[in-house]
C-alpha cells in the first residue's frame, strides 16, 4: 500500500506513511519589521495515495495561525536628521534624513522649519535644500 499525500495551497506536502495517522509540514513564519502580528492560513488542496482507507474525505476547513511580532532591536527603525555645520549667509542648507531600514511606503518628514522630506518606498534616504539667511549688516553670524 502506498502512503498519503497531501498537497497544501502553499505548495508544500505532508506524506502520512502506511500505519501512521499524522504527518507535518513546517512553515517559516514571516518577520517583517513593517508590519505587527500577521495571519499564516493553510488549506488542503488534493490527497493523493491512501488507498487502504476505504471512504477517505479530506477536510476543506483552512486553517490558520496568528505570528505573533516581538518587536526587537531588529524591528526598529531609526531616522536621523542630517545638515552641514556651516554656509555662507545666502546659500543652501541640505538637510538629509536616513532611515535604518528601507521605507515600506512613502515616509514624509515635516521640519519646525516648514519644509518637508519625502523618503520613497524602497528607499533610506531623502532630503530637502533651503535657502540659508542672507546676509545681514547686524549680525556677523546666523545659525
Amino acid at each position: 500500500t502506498n502512503p498519503l499525500t497531501v498537497t497544501l495551497d502553499n505548495g508544500q506536502t505532508i506524506t502520512i506513511g502506511v500505519n501512521q495517522s499524522s504527518g507535518n509540514a513546517t512553515v517559516v513564519a514571516p518577520d517583517d519589521v513593517y508590519k505587527g502580528d500577521q495571519t499564516v492560513t493553510t488549506a488542503i488542496t488534493n490527497v493523493t495515495g491512501g488507498e487502504h482507507f476505504e471512504n477517505l474525505v479530506p477536510g476543506t476547513t483552512p486553517v490558520s495561525t496568528t505570528v505573533t511580532d516581538t518587536p526587537g532591536t531588529d524591528n526598529t527603525t531609526t531616522v536621523t536628521l542630517t545638515a552641514p555645520s556651516e554656509v555662507n549667509e545666502g546659500g543652501q542648507i541640505t538637510y538629509t534624513a536616513t532611515l535604518s531600514n528601507k521605507a515600506g511606503t512613502d515616509v514624509t518628514l515635516k521640519l519646525d522649519n516648514g519644509s518637508s522630506i519625502t523618503i520613497k518606498a524602497g528607499d533610506t534616504v531623502g532630503s530637502v535644500t533651503v535657502a540659508a539667511p542672507s546676509d545681514d549688516v547686524f549680525i556677523d553670524k546666523s545659525t
